[in-house]
């Protein structure tokens, strides 16, 4: 089986590394699939659901691709289950994986491109196992059969600075091709008669008001027992203060 190197990434920069890694490319790679019996009702008497994503090839060198779902673990993520989509570049078979999942909100918190004799993966990783970025989210009920939408990523070097180079990262929501439904529809039809599609949000969501106002009266506590010397912009306080220099060694 094809070795597994993990790594991470929404259409925004991170300082992430990207690790490559050379592995034997083998047969075994296959696209992952639920049995093609089964039902919701089976589903929810088990408690269980069924994510259906379109994977798309971050390179032209991609032979299989694979994300790494996670669950919220605190302020960071524990990772889960790894979901693979092989021969992504094939024009006859489906770009499209399936995955059985316990009900609740699930995250995207990696991608990795498989090539000829290399893996290579992004990643946002933390101490103690867990990964500090979600690059998209979305939540399944138990007995739902859900197709959480195309999943397109990219990853790039960018500029490069003392402590070495950025890797920006693109991550994007659409639906599938008209023609990759059809082709789901012919080799999936079981899954695909139950499906409906709900699409996957990118990153974080955002703070309620409620939450939002609760963050800025922590900051104000904070400020007025001079604990901190000033409070967010979002809060109203000032916009940091940065400088640039030259020289050093």
């Amino acid at each position: 089986m094809v070795a597994s190197v993990w790594g991470l990434v929404v259409r925004v920069v991170l300082a992430g590394v990207m690790v490559a890694v050379g592995v034997a490319v083998s047969g075994c790679v296959q696209t992952s699939r639920v049995d093609e019996g089964v039902t919701a009702a089976k589903l929810a008497s088990a408690q269980k659901a069924v994510a259906v994503i379109r994977l798309g090839s971050a390179s032209p060198a991609c032979l299989n691709v694979q994300v790494l779902l996670g669950t919220r673990a605190g302020d960071g993520y524990r990772r889960g289950q790894v979901v693979t989509v092989a021969l992504v570049r094939s024009l006859s078979e489906s770009q499209v994986a399936e995955v059985e999942l316990d009900p609740g909100e699930h995250h995207i918190i990696g991608y990795k491109c498989i090539a000829e004799g290399n893996a290579t993966a992004v990643a946002d990783t933390a101490l103690g196992g867990l990964f500090r970025t979600s690059y998209a989210r979305f939540t399944l009920k138990a007995g739902e059969i859900v197709n959480v939408g195309y999943f397109h990523f990219g990853a790039s070097r960018e500029g490069r600075s003392v402590f070495g180079r950025p890797v920006r990262t693109d991550v994007e929501i659409t639906e599938w091709p008209l023609a990759e439904i059809e082709r789901f529809k012919q080799k999936r039809p079981t899954v695909y008669a139950q499906m409906v599609t709900r699409l996957m949000t990118l990153g974080e969501p955002e703070p309620t008001g409620a939450q939002a106002a609760d963050t800025c009266a922590t900051w104000a506590k904070l400020k007025a027992e001079q604990k901190v010397q000033d409070v967010p912009p979002e809060c109203g306080g000032a916009l940091p203060k940065s400088q640039r220099t030259r020289g050093g060694t």
